[in-house]
């Protein structure tokens, strides 16, 4: 079977440096899943921080390092590329990798910074026959695919409600969270946000989405850290609730009786959030299933945009005086930050 070669781009901490940090389980990292796959190969390595790239090639034994990550793109033939910078390059990166010839990017969240730059990136990636996909890594999440599936067999009955409390910048956080929702309970009909601080980098923000199935969702992203649910996902028979804390606990109600969340197979549990778990490994099994069988992932780039116009829509609703904001949104050009257009990590190896 074809083993795929692999570039990445930012070797940073969701590329390599996490798996220094003793707490959490491996791999953790996309260069650590992709060293423990099979079938995949990590060929080459970017980087502008002399001490990452060093480091990164000695970890993972890759010999082909750049400064520049179009060089990396110009020169080597690879058939995967991971993008592990912050949103502001994901445009540019993507569109060189798919121009490039590559068969899949695996791109970090959020996918791009406004919704104008998310459809070029999906466009040029359908026009080149690239599998895209965006870690949103709770879709690949056992657990989280098994409410998905108690949802479907209307196990609390039919979803009426949803409530979600964290607290962390919409951009860089709520977008995995974000992302949930919509995985939970379908495409948003429309929304109502206020901003904490409409003037930091990545705000914190709280409203309401009305999704097209006619469920609502509370969303309090300013205080969540003091609530007991993460989520919490009320049916006409029963609920859900998934707490929040290191490691997530999954509650199932049933007729008003508490009922055992389905247990998590022993082959998935290292698969799963929490305690230093991590899916990524199912996410690179999924990219080189995704190439073998041509089919997308469960994480397309029409996802990644979904739950990148939710966040902006918070922001829009912010600019409107809190008012409502219809899907989809009309201003393809509202910008997200979560770091700086010159910003460089300084995050190093240990």
């Amino acid at each position: 079977m074809k083993t795929y070669t692999v570039g990445i781009i930012g070797c940073g901490r969701i590329a390599s440096l996490l798996e220094q940090e003793p707490e959490r389980g491996t791999p953790n990292t996309h260069a650590g899943c992709y060293d423990t796959c099979d079938r995949t190969r990590i060929v080459a390595g970017a980087d502008a921080s002399d001490e990452r790239r060093v480091a990164f090639g000695q970890r993972w034994d890759v010999s082909s390092m750049y400064s520049e990550w179009r060089e990396m793109l110009e020169k080597e033939q690879l058939d995967v590329v991971s993008i592990c910078t912050y949103p502001v390059p994901h445009r540019d990166m993507v569109l060189a990798a798919a121009e490039s010839g590559v068969k899949a990017i695996f791109c970090e969240k959020s996918m791009a910074i406004t919704l104008r730059q998310a459809d070029e990136m999906i466009e040029v990636c359908e026009k080149q026959g690239v599998r895209l996909s965006i870690n949103h890594g709770r879709r690949w999440d056992w657990q989280y695919r098994k409410i998905g599936e108690l949802l479907d067999q209307k196990t609390i009955g039919d979803l009426q409600a949803l409530a979600l409390n964290y607290t962390a910048g919409l951009a860089n956080n709520g977008t995995h969270y974000f992302d949930m929702l919509r995985y939970f309970a379908g495409n948003v009909e429309w929304a109502v946000g206020r901003l904490q601080d409409p003037n930091a980098l990545d705000p914190k923000g709280s409203g309401l989405f009305h999704f097209r199935t006619g469920v609502d969702c509370i969303v309090n992203g300013i205080t969540g850290r003091n609530a007991r649910y993460l989520f919490e996902l009320i049916g006409t028979e029963g609920r859900i609730a998934v707490t929040g804390g290191r490691g997530p606990m999954f509650e199932l109600s049933i007729g008003g009786k508490e009922h055992p969340f389905p247990e998590t197979p022993a082959d998935q549990e290292v698969n799963t959030f929490g305690n230093g778990r991590c899916v990524i490994p199912l996410s690179v099994e999924e990219i080189v299933e995704s190439l073998d069988e041509s089919k997308d992932t469960v994480s397309t780039g029409h996802d990644g945009r979904a739950a990148l116009e939710m966040v902006l829509s918070f922001h829009e609703s912010e600019k409107r005086g809190n008012g409502r904001v219809d899907f989809p949104l009309e201003d393809r050009d509202t910008q997200i930050l979560v770091r700086n257009e010159d910003f460089i990590s300084s995050v190093v190896p240990q």
